[in-house]
């Protein structure tokens, strides 16, 4: 099923690459419930990411999206982490701004999540990551389209 919001654009790229087994990703304008009724909430002060897991995962593919991320020459600097499932087979891959990362241990510290310190001490950060995205999204696709 693909998504239709524009965050998760990235996630149906991936997936026509590759088949994808699970998939999250941050949206900016999110629907919340609120009482009995939903409201969109704006999320811009907590970046743009996606999550994912192959099905079958490539080491061919997961280079070649770690090369396309960083030639990639927009308002953001990304980057694709990779992290290990205890117990379990596969891997949870995250894109996403690089100072979601670079932050880790003063959001740790502050016992926020990354999102919650960047949207607090760095609300800048989300808003220009959200508005560099499409190119982003242009760029991956451009990349793996190309034989």
């Amino acid at each position: 099923m693909r998504i239709e919001e524009p965050e998760g654009e990235l996630l149906n790229i991936l997936h026509d690459i590759s088949p994808l087994e699970w998939r999250k990703y941050q949206q900016r304008y999110p629907e919340v419930r609120v009482g009995n009724s939903f409201e969109r909430e704006d999320r811009s002060g907590y970046p743009p990411y996606v999550a994912f897991r192959f099905e079958n995962e490539s080491d061919e593919i997961v280079n070649k999206l770690r090369l396309v991320l960083e030639g990639y020459l927009g308002r953001s600097v990304w980057r694709l982490v990779s992290h290990k499932r205890d117990g379990l087979s596969g891997i949870n891959w995250m894109i996403g701004p690089a100072r979601l990362w670079e932050i880790s241990e003063a959001a740790e510290q502050e016992n926020m999540t990354k999102g919650q310190y960047l949207s607090k001490y760095e609300p800048w950060v989300g808003p220009a990551a959200y508005d560099d995205l499409p190119g982003l999204i242009e760029h991956v696709s451009d990349a793996f389209s190309t034989p």
